[in-house]
């Protein structure tokens, strides 16, 4: 029988949860990705509504989204990659976004992630730009 790890999803605040936040995103975008910390730690985190996913007891994925509906900094720790862990993230963010009424749930993907957004049913909406160096693409949930 394959062993299962308690997967639990929680809606957070800045204020909360900062250091776990904080921990995650400067191993994904800081030092695995080379995002300057600047631009990684943009000032914005107070205004938005955080994400964390915790397996068995640690937190091993975050994201956030702004009130407009932007979900950004999503970010899953490399050992925990390719397991569907950032799947269930996403989609606890797109049904908690709808619960709050947002009307349009958009993001700025990364290159090698677009396949990921679109099996969450994000469409392109766009052109390609480069955000703290690194190629993006507006995305965009289509309408259910």
């Amino acid at each position: 029988m394959p062993e299962t790890k308690s997967i639990l999803i929680i809606e957070t605040s800045w204020s909360e949860h900062s250091e776990d936040i904080i921990r995650i995103r400067d191993a994904v975008f800081i030092r695995e990705q080379a995002v300057p910390k600047n631009i990684e730690m943009d000032g914005k985190d107070a205004e938005c509504i955080h994400f964390l996913i915790y397996k068995e007891d640690d937190p091993v994925g975050t994201a956030r989204i702004k009130m407009g509906g932007k979900i950004e900094r999503v970010s899953i720790l490399e050992p925990h990659r390719k397991k569907g862990l950032g799947s269930k993230l996403m989609k606890f963010i797109i049904d908690t976004a709808k619960k709050k009424g947002l009307e349009k749930i958009y993001l700025h993907s990364q290159m090698g992630s677009i396949g990921f957004y679109k099996n969450l049913g994000f469409i392109e909406k766009g052109e390609v730009f480069q955000e703290a160096g690194i190629d993006h693409v507006p995305m965009v949930l289509k309408d259910e």
